[in-house]
């Protein structure tokens, strides 16, 4: 009885050479002798029994067979895989595992679940250049692997290479890897396609497809039966593919960054340096790519510690340049992705480095460019999608810290240094004139409008637009401050500061009032207006008081404001200085005095006529004499002060109404009447009008409440109150009263 014989499977080679000798309609003895390739070295070469020719006879055939350039580099690229695997029968390309594997935990999980389950037939896997796609789509198919019996095939798209692999001919590798002999591989493209969605359904198999291109590529890869999955990673979410599951990958947390280092450098050396270590992942920005070769270069430098990494990594202008470790380089990585970008998409991402803070609107991107908003959204969703910016909220978008040191090396080389002086000149300018047309929102009617200037602000229709943009943007107006001074744009810095000087007692606790106002005293004193010099140090003295408890700080700067208001006859700024004196005296324990300045600021007032002020002066003396052991005086001051005229400005009416209300509830808590002291803490309520200072009350009225019911027997009531006064210190920074708030729950145990 005759065996017959098996012949070896095809490689990738083989098939693509049959599927490229049958598309130009050649035999065996054609294509040999068009190219000079025996016809049993042909046959060979199909069948899989040839290993991988050399470059000269893949010329030959490329050249017989009218290749163009990208061909014959795939079909080079095939032909030296072959010679690298020995000429034996191809396996399946797997992805390489790495044994140091860290963190993925949510991503790993909800893969599984996908494997294992039958109703989801493809994932999307996708995320900037250096997140770790392809490492955790190995992770995910070394375990996995159990669930599809039918096999595991992996191919390289090369999507983001000069030459990405062709739909068809990733076909003719997934079928030669799924089995099929190269003979039955049709060679018209949609057949092609058939044949692979066909031998899928047949089977539960996990495919593979690395680094994908676009859509276009992707799409005929993609099963269309229940049962094979195919996991697909790439830069780009590829939203115009239908039906599958999309998991977007971001940068490590903290503590997996810290772990991942750990671990491939081992605990010795690393015992000791956290502080360090936890140094180097911020300076990586979290990315996997970075911390891998961050530590590789410590790995393979056995004498250097993480600190000293710290040391050169720290200078922005080098880091990119010491994020290399062999062939692995963070730089290489955002080069291929900018490289497939069109000239005003990299114009864009090149200036967006420019932009003070941390993330931008449309707007403010249009600025930089001189683009029509809608279009720059438009561009700003692309890179979006290329993986070079994220989408921190809706419409909020954000460079990664090491792709904006990227784009800021490409600037530099790119554009002309006036050229980019005066594009960020012109943000500068526009940010602090919208910043000024917002502001005017919370100012009295007639306030004067923002000078004049291309192209025009962002004019909000309404104080809660205003608002919104004002907080999104604050960073980058302030931001603006330091590029206005060197330009020595003092009175538009004291034009914008004038207007924002309302709206800042909305949100007390921003830094960026600290810089506002500093900026405005130095421009003053540029302008040797003393004036409004003594304005603005008022104004920054608020600000470290009331926005940092930074009273020594405030009381200097208070100090100062009252000597150049003095110098100056200017009774009304005098009266404030008085008044942020006592302040930041009543926040020093000093109370005594601060009873003395809040006593000066409040006849001061009352002789200008500013009732608003005087009430405000004489809340903060009330507040001094009940820490100063005379409740009963505090308690009759606030209650007449509740009662009588506070201002004309409504807002401030209804929120230093809550203010008092707040301080009667105090001044009985210290006269130790509880159950009135309980009333009265929870009539305070909440005005809307100042939101960062709202909370500040909120948390005080909480804590105050929480103090009460304590003392009163109710700890149930109590503890929940002291726990939200805590959670709202800690998110307002206020980190002294959420360790009282702590200490509250400590007692009720």
């Amino acid at each position: 009885m005759m065996t017959r014989h098996t012949p070896p499977p095809s490689t990738p080679f083989g098939g693509t050479l049959r599927s490229l000798r049958r598309a130009a309609r050649l035999t065996l003895e054609e294509l040999s002798e068009a190219s000079g390739v025996s016809v049993r070295a042909l046959g060979d070469l199909e069948r899989g029994r040839s290993r991988g020719p050399q470059r000269r006879t893949v010329d030959a055939l490329a050249a017989a067979l009218g290749l163009d350039d990208e061909q014959r580099e795939r079909l080079q690229r095939l032909a030296d895989a072959g010679r690298e695997r020995g000429g034996a029968p191809t396996p399946p390309y797997l992805l390489r595992t790495v044994p140091d594997f860290t963190g993925r935990k949510r991503e790993l999980a909800e893969l599984e679940s996908l494997g294992t389950g039958t109703r989801t037939r493809a994932v999307v896997l996708f995320g900037p250049g250096g997140q770790g796609k392809t490492t955790l789509a190995a992770e995910a198919l070394r375990r996995l692997s159990g669930s599809f019996p039918d096999g595991c095939v992996c191919v390289p798209l090369h999507g983001m290479s000069d030459s990405p692999l062709p739909a068809d001919e990733a076909l003719v590798l997934l079928l030669t890897a799924l089995g099929l002999p190269s003979e039955r591989i049709p060679v018209d493209p949609a057949a092609r396609e058939a044949v692979y969605r066909a031998t899928l359904a047949t089977r539960r198999a996990l495919v593979v497809l690395d680094d994908a291109a676009d859509e276009a590529q992707t799409r005929p890869l993609l099963p269309d039966a229940e049962g094979s999955l195919v996991l697909v990673t790439s830069r780009r979410p590829l939203a115009g593919l239908e039906g599958v599951r999309r998991i977007r990958l971001g940068g490590l947390s903290g503590g997996e960054s810290a772990t991942l280092l750990e671990r491939i450098l081992g605990t010795p050396r690393v015992d000791g340096q956290s502080e360090s270590v936890t140094r180097l992942t911020e300076l990586c920005g979290h990315l996997p790519l970075a911390l891998r070769i961050v530590g590789n270069r410590l790995s393979s430098r056995p004498s250097w510690t993480p600190a000293h990494l710290v040391g050169q990594l720290a200078d922005e202008g080098r880091r990119l340049s010491g994020l290399v470790a062999g062939d692995l380089a963070v730089r290489s990585a955002l080069t291929l992705s900018y490289g497939q970008l069109t000239p005003p998409h990299r114009l864009l991402l090149r200036r967006l480095s420019l932009v003070p803070g941390h993330d931008t609107g449309p707007d403010l991107a249009a600025v930089l460019t001189g683009e029509d908003p809608l279009t720059t959204e438009d561009s700003l969703d692309l890179l979006v999608d290329r993986g070079l910016l994220e989408e921190t909220a809706p419409g909020r978008y954000a460079l990664h810290d090491l792709v904006r040191l990227f784009a800021r090396e490409q600037l530099g080389s790119e554009e002309p240094e006036p050229v980019t002086r005066d594009v960020r000149r012109r943000m500068a300018d526009w940010l602090l004139r919208s910043a000024s047309a917002a502001g005017r929102r919370f100012e009295a009617p007639g306030a004067p409008e923002p000078w004049p200037g291309e192209p025009a602000p962002f004019t909000p229709g309404s104080a809660e637009e205003a608002e919104q943009w004002l907080t999104a943007e604050r960073s980058n107006w302030a931001g603006a401050l330091p590029l206005m001074f060197a330009a020595d744009r003092h009175q538009e810095i004291l034009h914008a500061s004038r207007t924002l000087y309302w709206f800042s007692d909305r949100w007390c606790q921003w830094p960026e009032w600290r810089t506002l106002f500093s900026h405005g005293a130095r421009s003053a004193a540029a302008l040797e207006d003393r004036a409004a010099e003594a304005h603005q140090l008022n104004c920054l003295a608020w600000a470290h008081s009331v926005g940092a408890c930074r009273y020594e700080e405030a009381e200097e700067l208070a100090l100062q404001a009252l000597q150049l208001a003095s110098e100056t006859g200017d009774l009304d700024q005098q009266a404030w200085a008085w008044s942020y004196i006592s302040g930041a005296c009543g926040g020093l324990n000093r109370h005594a005095e601060a009873a003395e300045a809040a006593t000066r600021a409040a006849r001061l007032f009352e002789a200008t006529g500013d009732f608003a002020g005087r009430a405000v002066s004489q809340r903060v003396l009330g507040t001094a004499l009940r820490e100063s052991g005379r409740a009963e005086e505090a308690l009759a001051l606030h209650r007449d002060l509740l009662g009588a005229r506070t201002g004309d400005v409504p807002d401030l009416n209804e929120f230093l109404a809550a203010i008092l209300r707040y301080e009667i509830a105090s001044d009985l808590l210290a006269l130790e009447r509880w159950s009135e002291a309980a009333d009265a803490f929870r009539s305070v309520g909440s005005p809307s009008s100042h939101s960062g200072a709202d909370d500040r009350l909120r948390a005080r009225t909480l804590l105050g409440l929480a103090t009460v019911l304590e003392h009163s027997g109710e700890p149930t009531e109590a503890r929940g109150h002291y726990t939200r006064a805590r959670t709202l210190f800690t998110a307002i920074g206020d980190m002294t009263s959420a360790r009282e708030a702590t200490a509250g729950l400590e007692r009720l145990g």
